[in-house]
């Protein structure tokens, strides 16, 4: 085979404006709202983290972990910016594998500076967007990797510069952390506590006794339901409709 695509897609992000279920994502591929990095890194990171709180009563050797929350997971990694000569230019096709690769192989009369492309990066990740007054949302495509995020830390470190002191080569430690908008991670999470509000798509054999049991923990309550949703025939619920379980009193009356 001529070319190995897993070879050749390069680490690329693009503006991303996040969606609610059910939409498609608006992912810009105008250059504008594109970077491809010069070289993919060698490794990356991805952290999760757990949050617990620890009450400790006097005379106690431990205490109880209980749980708080989930930090966003973060993505790390290292990149580098080379305008030695030596190393190809990008191409906004990146993500395209044999055309982002013939387009930087041709590239090579667009001058490439680091101060330019560190100033590009900057204006997609970093920079305020004057529209919506804050940083953008990112979507980070590798491989399989498909992370939507938002910059939380840049750092740049400069290593090899021309006499008059412009820099050759620079490596930009980047940290991104995740970002979803709230109604997508409820559906994640699947959160069933009874004080929160749910939503619950009808699936086929639903019923509203058996929702409320797995909601509330109390199929009596299934009144309750049927009376916040205004439910006339709710004996026979219609596959696909959706249902909300609002926070209801476990002591009260059906």
């Amino acid at each position: 085979m001529l070319f190995d695509q897993g070879k050749l897609e390069k680490m690329t992000l693009r503006a991303f404006k996040p969606f609610k279920p059910g939409e498609k994502p608006e992912v810009s591929t105008a250059p504008v709202d594109t970077y491809v990095v010069q070289v993919n890194p060698s490794s990356y990171s991805l952290n999760h983290l757990l949050n617990y709180s620890y009450n400790q009563g006097q005379g106690f050797s431990g205490s109880e972990a209980v749980y708080s929350n989930s930090p966003p997971v973060t993505l790390q990694f290292e990149f580098l910016f080379d305008g030695t000569g030596v190393v190809p230019a990008p191409s906004e096709l990146g993500d395209i594998p044999l055309v982002g690769a013939i387009a930087s192989a041709l590239s090579g009369n667009k001058p490439y500076t680091v101060q330019d492309e560190i100033k590009k990066f900057n204006e997609l990740v970093y920079q305020l967007d004057g529209e919506i007054h804050r940083p953008r949302h990112l979507l980070l495509v590798w491989g399989v990797l498909v992370f939507p995020c938002v910059l939380s830390s840049l750092t740049y470190r400069f290593t090899l510069f021309k006499p008059d002191g412009t820099p050759l080569r620079a490596v930009a430690n980047c940290s991104f952390c995740e970002s979803k908008p709230k109604s997508q991670m409820a559906l994640e999470d699947n959160l069933r506590s009874p004080d929160l509000t749910h939503l619950r798509d009808v699936k086929e054999g639903d019923t509203l006794p058996l929702l409320a049991d797995q909601i509330y923990g109390n199929a009596e309550l299934y009144l309750e339901v049927a009376r916040a949703n205004k439910l006339v025939n709710f004996r026979r619920l219609r596959a696909a409709s959706r249902i909300v379980f609002p926070p209801l009193d476990q002591g009260a009356k059906p």
